[in-house]
C-alpha cells in the first residue's frame, strides 16, 4: 500500500474525534482548507479505500469535518460532469 504524506494534524478539539455530522453549507474558508488534500483523496479513493476512513483521516489533518469532505468531494465531482 502506497504511503501518504500529510501534513502536521491541527489541535484535535479536546475529547471529541471527528464524526459525520451537518456541519452546513460549503464556505470559501472551508474549501481553502480541504482543496489541496484533493490529490490524497482522489488516489486513495482510486486505491479502493473506503471513503469514510478518507473523509475522516483527511478531515483531522484538514481542521474540517467529515461530512465537510464529503460534500467538498460531492460538489468537485459535480462540477466535473458539468464541464
Amino acid at each position: 500500500m502506497a504511503e501518504f504524506k500529510l501534513p502536521p494534524l491541527k489541535k484535535p478539539k479536546k475529547g471529541q474525534a471527528p464524526k459525520f455530522s451537518d456541519s452546513g453549507p460549503l464556505t470559501k474558508s472551508m474549501v481553502k482548507q480541504v482543496e489541496s488534500y484533493l490529490p490524497i483523496i482522489l488516489t486513495r479513493l482510486k486505491a479502493g479505500q473506503d471513503f469514510e476512513k478518507i473523509a475522516r483521516d483527511i478531515a483531522t489533518h484538514a481542521g474540517v469535518q467529515p461530512d465537510q469532505i464529503a460534500k467538498y468531494v460531492q460538489a468537485v465531482i459535480r462540477a466535473g460532469a458539468s464541464a
